[in-house]
Formats: structure tokens, sequence, C-alpha cells
């Protein structure tokens, strides 16, 4: 098989394995929205599967590219793209297309769903201070279970 059609099945399994990485990640984002913190377990390990697998995928594109003159380099996509071009096929320079949008889909929603992951983690670290006394400000509740304002003052001595 020819280095050309061999990147073109590598493309097509390449755009396979990103759609269910995304698709993968709006099921996150789902449940992170409907607050299923048990399902994220297993989400975020299959995300970790998706991640090894398009890393193979990527690096084997990679290879690819390299037999055929193309070098990893800052203007790659544009390379890829020029010589996808001057392929003289369409589809296959569509497919192109395709996969740098799926990619930036995936990135945003990794993006997006990393910072709801970092606000949960914020709001619930916050609420465990505020039941602990570890805040600075506020109400603080001491490990007997007494509210005290300034950390010393219990609410039964104030009655």
């Amino acid at each position: 098989m020819d280095a050309a059609t061999n990147f073109a099945q590598i493309l097509s399994a390449e755009i396979a394995a990103v759609e269910q990485f995304v698709a993968l990640l709006q099921e996150e984002q789902r449940q992170l929205r409907e607050n299923e913190i048990d399902a994220l377990e297993n989400t975020t390990a299959s995300k970790l599967q998706f991640a090894e697998k398009l890393q193979e995928i990527g690096e084997a594109r990679h290879a690819c590219l390299n037999q055929l003159g193309i070098a990893a380099q800052d203007d790659y996509g544009l390379s890829v793209e020029n010589w996808l071009i001057a392929q003289g096929n369409p589809r296959l320079l569509q497919a192109w297309h395709t996969l740098q949008n799926l990619a930036r889909d995936a990135k945003s929603l990794n993006e997006l769903n990393g910072r709801c992951i970092a606000l949960l983690s914020r709001n619930a670290r916050e609420q465990l201070d505020a039941l602990t006394g570890r805040q600075s400000h506020g109400v603080f509740y001491k490990p007997d279970g007494q509210a005290a304002v300034n950390g010393n003052t219990r609410i039964s001595d104030s009655v």
C-alpha cells in the first residue's frame, strides 16, 4: 500500500476516534451538569484510553506524512493542506478539514469541562472549608459542630 492510501486510512480512523472522543466529552459535560459524580469516574478512565488511542493514531499519521516528505513544523497543517490540494483529491482535503474542526471542538470541550471541574472542585473545597472553619471570613464551624464568629465565639456563649 502506498503512503497516500495509508494516509487516507489513518485519517479516516483518526476522524472516527476524535468523533467518539467528542461524544465522550459531551457526555462528561452532561454528567458534570447533572452532578453524576460516580459516572465521571468511568468517563475519566475512558478519556484516558481515548487519549492514548488518539496519541497512537497521531503518531502513525505523522510517520506517514513524514514518508510523504511532510515534516512536522510550525505550519504543519498548512503543509498538509497544500500537499492535499496538490493531490487533487477534494474528499481527502475535506476529511483533513473535518479532522481539524473536530480537534478544535474536542480541545474546546475539554477546556470547558476542565474549567467546570475546577469550579466544582473550588466550590466543594469552599463548602468544606466553611464547615470545618478554614475560611478567613464569615461563620465558621468548630470541630464540635458549634458555629463561631471570628473563630472563637460559640453560639451558646452569646445566648
